[in-house]
């Protein structure tokens, strides 16, 4: 081997990666939330708490890009839309937005990915005339989870649809996402979905070579997320979740 090559191969291990700066960014606290939030993942899923450092480093590069509290789109430590923080069991309000606390973060984008998995698992009624075609293999249906998080799991269940009734086969993403644009995604979109899906399974593999969060965390029993009970509200400092009286 030339001494070119040999330091061109050793300068490219050596180069830092997003997962490497991530895991920089991942305090202890940070660490105990991602493998709490991962107990709502179960033995027979292929969801760990890789899946989850994955796509907090993809969402908002580990808490570092957040965009504003209380507004209805996408934000926090997931980039959880205000509607699908309902459905998972978190209160957004003018008074506390619980999508910037990473426990809470993390817990409602842990049951969220959960509830997808069950929804691609089996075919699950979405709309009147939408149902999803069932996944059975677990490896395979991580990849339409991952998708469905970034797109909402209406628009990859159409695609589906769509790929079934041509001939294809809807159980494989390959042939699905190219049909995102005929189930309703503008071309931008659907290059977003599908470069999502590349990135945060290529991520997940870095992590779960490369982070010492405990994998096996998700066969303990998950925590409930905590409402605020009456007579007070909830705020985020400094990452804590703090209850405060009226």
């Amino acid at each position: 081997m030339s001494l070119l090559k040999s330091y061109s191969m050793s300068k490219k291990s050596k180069q830092r990666t997003n997962v490497d700066e991530w895991l920089e960014r991942e305090t202890p606290h940070k660490k105990e939330a991602l493998e709490n939030a991962s107990m709502h993942f179960d033995k027979n899923d292929k969801l760990t708490v890789n899946t989850l450092e994955a796509i907090y480093g993809q969402e908002s590069s580990f808490g570092k890009s957040r965009r504003k509290r209380y507004i209805n789109g996408a934000a926090g430590d997931f980039q959880i839309e205000k509607k699908t923080a309902k459905r998972m069991g978190l209160t957004v309000s003018s008074k506390n937005d619980p999508r910037f606390d990473i426990d809470d973060s993390s817990a409602a984008a842990a049951k969220y990915l959960k509830t997808l998995e069950n929804n691609f698992s089996k075919s699950t009624t979405l709309t009147k005339n939408l149902k999803t075609i069932p996944i059975s293999n677990p490896s395979k249906r991580v990849k339409f989870i991952i998708a469905a998080y970034n797109a909402g799991e209406g628009r990859i269940a159409r695609a589906q649809k769509i790929t079934k009734e041509s001939g294809g086969d809807p159980n494989s993403w390959d042939e699905v996402k190219e049909n995102l644009e005929a189930a309703g995604a503008s071309t931008k979109k659907a290059n977003e979905i599908r470069k999502y899906v590349e990135k945060v399974t290529s991520y997940e593999k870095e992590f779960s070579k490369k982070s010492k969060a405990n994998k096996r965390a998700k066969h303990k029993k998950a925590k409930k997320i905590k409402k605020a009970p009456k007579g007070g509200h909830w705020v985020t400092i400094d990452g804590r979740h703090i209850f405060i009286e009226d």
